[in-house]
């Protein structure tokens, strides 16, 4: 199915019905409506998934897109929901529209630059994003992390005393899922971690050393 062109008369009719239907939902009155119209939205969807399907044009859906919605697109339920709605509607105009990107950095070699006011200069913390999340490789806390770089990264911040934000492991985790989710580029994952790196320094920078604070780690 390369372009429109190739759906049945009927397939083009559910289609367009489709479409149609999805303008009216924004203009729906109230919740009712609109809850009603959301079946309405469904119960097409999923006739018009299944055509396509029995003629051997399965529709393909993101991976997040099924992992958000928590079921298969053949369940009932998949499409009551604007977005996967939109996603088959994108499918019947172009058969790659939700082919997910492919992930470019597996295996690449990264890097921080992390200030210690204990050391006051910057350390390198070269990083490579593995398929299990990254590997860290700094004197003897050279190792595998997790995704949000765990235990090694956070091990070697606190032996080097720098005090960072509490939660750069969801950010770096957020990372290595948007760069294999999202296929971002080299450069886009090495600004990324300049970024929390420029985070950390700034939290390390900013803490209180003088007066009644210095001496305090």
């Amino acid at each position: 199915m390369a372009d429109a062109q190739q759906l049945g008369q009927e397939q083009t009719a559910w289609r367009d019905e489709l479409q149609e239907r999805l303008g009216e939902f924004d203009l729906a009155a109230d919740y009712a409506d609109r809850k009603k119209k959301l079946d309405e939205l469904r119960d097409l969807a999923l006739k018009l998934h299944k055509s396509l399907a029995e003629a051997g044009h399965e529709p393909r859906h993101h991976r997040y897109m099924i992992e958000n919605r928590g079921c298969q697109p053949t369940d009932p339920e998949f499409y009551r929901n604007i977005h996967a709605v939109q996603d088959l509607l994108k499918f019947t105009r172009d058969p790659h529209a939700n082919d997910d990107p492919q992930d470019q950095t597996m295996g690449h070699d990264f890097e921080m630059s992390i200030y210690s006011r204990r050391w006051d200069h910057e350390d390198r913390y070269p990083l490579k994003r593995t398929a299990d999340g990254w590997f860290l490789t700094v004197d003897i806390y050279t190792g595998q992390c997790d995704k949000g770089g765990r235990p090694h990264l956070i091990d070697a911040l606190k032996h080097d005393s720098v005090h960072f934000p509490r939660d750069i492991s969801d950010w770096f985790e957020w990372l290595w899922d948007q760069a294999k989710s999202k296929g971002l580029t080299h450069t886009e994952v090495q600004t990324a971690i300049d970024h929390v790196a420029e985070w950390i320094n700034a939290t390390e920078r900013g803490t209180p050393c003088t007066g009644v604070w210095e001496g305090l780690a």
